[in-house]
């Protein structure tokens, strides 16, 4: 099998997504791409991301390429979740200390920094996209910890009913969630609204 099959081989078990980072692991050249390209085999989506002709690639998916130390947070994650209906219009992405948010903004992207790297990688989990691609997100009881913190302006509309939601949840996991509130310091704000759900 030369570079180009292996590129294309690994494409087709990727719902036909390929980056530049697959190919080098395993010993292929950056350059095979630029043939792909040139014969259009491949299609260059974002730099390092390549995709076939019937290959689907998800935006969540591009920009957690772009930023891989984030995770998405907030309203963002509920829509992710199936917690929210509403498309974000600004994605937010939670963060380690440190990592330079400047060009975000350019992306859309409302970043949160967060000092304490135990308590940033509490409750990360992965959701599959359409096309089968896969990006970080903090589940359901993080996120809901999250809105109720008072550094975060959190949008009313979409915490009641994810709340409720969640509340109504057959997966739901309640000692999690309030262990979380404690871990966070919003401990009563959760217990405030879901007293009255439960």
């Amino acid at each position: 099998m030369n570079q180009k099959e292996k590129i294309l081989k690994l494409a087709e078990e990727n719902n036909g997504i390929v980056t530049t980072k697959q190919a080098t692991a395993l010993g292929v050249g950056r350059w095979v791409f630029q043939e792909l390209v040139e014969s259009e085999m491949l299609y260059q989506v974002q730099r390092g991301i390549y995709v076939t002709e019937d290959g689907f690639v998800d935006d969540f998916f591009l920009l957690q390429e772009r930023y891989p130390k984030g995770v998405y947070s907030h309203e963002t994650a509920l829509y992710l979740l199936g917690y929210s209906d509403r498309v974000p219009i600004e994605i937010n992405m939670t963060f380690k200390q440190g990592v330079s948010t400047s060009r975000m903004k350019l992306d859309n992207i409302r970043p949160v920094t967060i000092s304490n790297k135990e308590q940033f990688d509490v409750g990360i989990i992965t959701v599959v996209r359409p096309g089968g691609t896969e990006v970080k997100v903090y589940e359901i009881e993080r996120v809901l910890v999250d809105l109720m913190k008072t550094t975060y302006n959190a949008d009313l509309e979409q915490v009641i009913p994810a709340y409720r939601r969640y509340a109504a949840s057959k997966g739901k996991d309640v000692n999690k969630l309030f262990r979380y509130a404690k871990m966070f310091g919003v401990e009563e704000k959760v217990r405030n609204y879901m007293g009255v759900l439960l």
